[in-house]
């Protein structure tokens, strides 16, 4: 047999050919063209020897989707193709060879196939189970099947399956999500079989179980998928404890939790083909409560009712009391006690307890439920808008909404409901009238007393809100009365006296003793319509007051002292402000405070603001240093004209000093820009200094020179080389 060389012109060779054409000649390429494709590969194929129907899988890289595949000369079409891979099945009555990918005119071969003796066809002697749901497993019976699971090739319709574990006579499979019913395919280099058609079923699945608690004896109920119809066809467990199954469907399954179980568990489902499926959560097996008694025999809705017996927790939670159908609230319980109220609606009959799921277990006897609406009477008997009334009778529902009252015809709002009160509140545009209490479902009772609706007076506002003693202070309100012989006004319990009232305002003067500082309330008493509260504290400050400021002016950094007194000791509670920005203390006791004008400062009110004190105030003027631009001349005797220009001199000769060096010169004239001087006597060479009262102070830049002197030393604190002063 001849085998076929190695081709030996590659498609990239094809096309440099092609583009050798002569100079002389126009020549156009398609950008496609331009680019040459990376040749294909095979690296290896698997498995490199097997009868004729083998399926042979060519391994390598650049594979086209228009490739050819030949073995011998002979174009195999290929089962499966991708760029890395293509499967081919070895062709009939064909002889050892080698595979060849081709790609137009270029191609590449494989290492030599090796061809073997044809294994005999598969046969299907049967399946089982004949049904069976997905992830479930298969056995596939017969003969002739490959010994190695990938010599074998199953599936079920299009879907492949895997096959856990191959013999000549068994395969063992799994049938795969989204398989439906039908025939097992099941081919091998020797052919292919087909089984009978296999039922493919629900996998089993329980979605939830009710209830989640239950005592021995109880029911419970699986809802979920992949049951057996039949109750034989599916075995339930309690952890590993088998139950008895009453009834049984594909989504729902009955039992009964054993007589004798005294634990809990997971519960599992098996079901033949189907699977096995444990529930996440376990059921809680517990005994059941005990009800010994019910006190009282009767009640209305709304009353409170006693259970009496065992095993009833701690938890208000866990207990779930129904009196028929209707759920009641449960107010307190202890492991042999338990209060709950009758609930609204509900009809006489047995009640039914359970405990954190476990029971219903009945009362032993019925409860007869009083369903009569009545008002019993109400307190006070009178009151303003606002206050809050009592109204006592029967029959009211415990659920807040359910209940409506009126005055007269003007809703009031219901506050609270207890078993037998109502409380409600006076509401705005109420007059004396008849209270009327109706129940949803219950009919409606009125009272046979009128209540009577008072106009107490009400404090809305206090001006100032806070002050020292004496201070004035306006109470601004509503009904307050004209007349002043018949108003009241208190302080905490002292008296004040009353300067003026109208129906708005009352002014009064708070006493200068007998009040300590701290927060206080205002009451106004007014005869023949009671007292009203003000809602507010006014707050009595300690005095405080500012006497001086030590400068009243200064420039930013200057050092400013506040004397007053009534000042807090705690520089951490004081409030200090220059003009609205806030400044930190740098001292404080009870009649100084210390502060430093800060950057960006500017003229307006020094204000101490503390807490519990009086709030005080006082101007303060931040002011601009002096600038010396020039001095001239720069030289001259004693007695000598002396200019300095610059900026921010004042106009008050009287506020600016000169010095050369040391000593002080005259001032004889002073603008904004410029002051006239007369160098004095004993004046030695030195800077020229401008001291401005309360903006500080600026020298020249250099020495000014007399003339016959020698140097001065420069003033304290001066640097005899510093830039001017800005």
């Amino acid at each position: 047999m001849t085998l076929r060389a190695t081709p030996r012109i590659s498609g990239i060779s094809v096309l440099l050919a092609t583009l050798a054409v002569s100079s002389s000649a126009a020549v156009t390429v398609a950008p496609s063209v331009a680019v040459a494709q990376a040749r294909a590969m095979i690296e290896h194929i698997s498995p490199t020897s097997g009868p004729p129907g083998t399926r042979v899988t060519i391994t390598g890289r650049n594979f086209r989707s228009t490739a050819q595949v030949l073995f011998n000369d002979r174009a195999v079409e290929p089962a499966e193709r991708r760029p890395e891979r293509i499967v081919v099945v070895v062709p009939a009555n064909a002889q050892p060879g080698r595979f060849v990918v081709r790609h137009g005119t270029d191609e590449v071969e494989s290492e030599v196939f090796r061809i073997t003796e044809a294994a005999p066809a598969p046969r299907v002697t049967g399946i089982e189970p004949g049904s069976a749901a997905p992830g479930s497993e298969v056995v596939i019976r017969g003969e002739n099947f490959g010994a190695r699971p990938t010599d074998n090739n199953v599936r079920i319709g299009a879907l492949p399956m895997i096959v856990r574990n191959a013999e000549p006579t068994t395969l063992r499979v799994i049938v795969p999500d989204g398989a439906r019913t039908g025939t097992i395919t099941v081919r091998t280099s020797g052919g292919e079989a087909t089984t009978p058609a296999l039922t493919v079923a629900d996998r089993v699945g329980i979605r939830e179980f009710s209830p989640t608690a239950a005592a021995p004896g109880q029911r419970v109920i699986l809802r979920g998928t992949g049951f057996g119809a039949d109750a034989q066809a599916n075995r339930v467990t309690i952890g590993t404890r088998p139950v008895r199954i009453l009834r049984a469907s594909t989504t729902e399954i009955e039992f009964e939790v054993p007589r004798d179980q005294t634990q809990g568990g997971t519960i599992s489902v098996i079901v033949p083909g189907a699977g096995r499926f444990e529930t996440g959560a376990s059921l809680r097996v517990a005994p059941a409560p005990v009800v010994a008694s019910v006190e009282p025999a009767q009640g209305a809705p709304g009353a409170r009712i006693t259970f009496r017996g065992e095993r009833f927790g701690s938890d208000p939670g866990a207990l779930r009391v129904l009196l028929g159908e209707t759920v009641a609230r449960v107010v307190s319980v202890t492991p042999d006690t338990a209060v709950v109220e009758v609930p609204r609606g509900a009809g006489s009959g047995r009640w039914h307890l359970s405990v954190g799921g476990i029971g219903p277990v009945d009362s032993p006897t019925d409860f007869r439920v009083l369903e009569a609406v009545a008002i019993a009477g109400f307190t006070p008997g009178a009151g303003d808008v606002g206050d809050r009334i009592s109204i006592q009778g029967t029959g009211f529902s415990p659920t807040l909404a359910e209940n409506t009252v009126r005055i007269g015809q003007v809703p009031a709002r219901v506050v609270s409901v207890g078993g037998r009160e109502l409380v409600v509140e006076v509401p705005e545009g109420a007059r004396s009238g008849q209270f009327t209490v109706a129940v949803a479902g219950n009919g409606e009772a009125r009272a046979r007393q009128p209540f009577m609706v008072t106009l107490r007076p009400r404090i809305t506002a206090l001006d100032p809100p806070a002050g020292i003693l004496g201070t004035r202070v306006t109470l601004r309100g509503q009904n307050f009365p004209a007349d002043r012989a018949l108003v009241q006004v208190r302080l905490n319990d002292v008296d004040l006296p009353v300067e003026s009232v109208t129906r708005e305002a009352i002014v009064v003067t708070v006493p200068t003793q007998g009040l300590q500082p701290g927060p206080a309330r205002f009451s106004i008493v007014a005869r023949l319509q009671g007292t009203g509260r003000a809602p507010m504290d006014w707050v009595v400050l300690v005095p405080s007051r500012i006497t001086a400021l030590e400068p009243a002016a200064g420039p930013v950094g200057s050092r400013v002292t506040i004397r007053g007194e009534g000042f807090e000791t705690d520089a951490r509670r004081v409030n200090l402000t220059l003009n609205g920005q806030a400044i930190r203390p740098t001292s404080v006791s009870t009649t100084a405070i210390e502060f430093t004008v800060p950057r960006n400062g500017t003229s307006g009110e020094v204000a101490i603001e503390t807490e519990g004190r009086q709030r005080a105030v006082s101007p303060f003027r931040v002011t601009v240093p002096p600038v010396v631009n020039g001095v001239a001349p720069a030289q001259g005797a004693v007695g000598a004209r002396l200019t300095i220009n610059g900026n921010n001199f004042g106009v008050d000769a009287a506020a600016v000093t000169v010095h050369i060096g040391t000593t002080q010169a005259t001032v004889s004239v002073v603008t904004p820009r410029q002051i006239i001087a007369q160098v004095p006597e004993g004046a030695l060479t030195g800077r020229v200094i401008v001291r401005v009262r309360d903006q500080g102070e600026a020298q020249s830049a250099r020495d000014f020179r007399v003339s016959g002197s020698p140097r001065a030393t420069p003033a304290a604190g001066a640097d005899a080389g510093a830039p001017d002063a800005r």
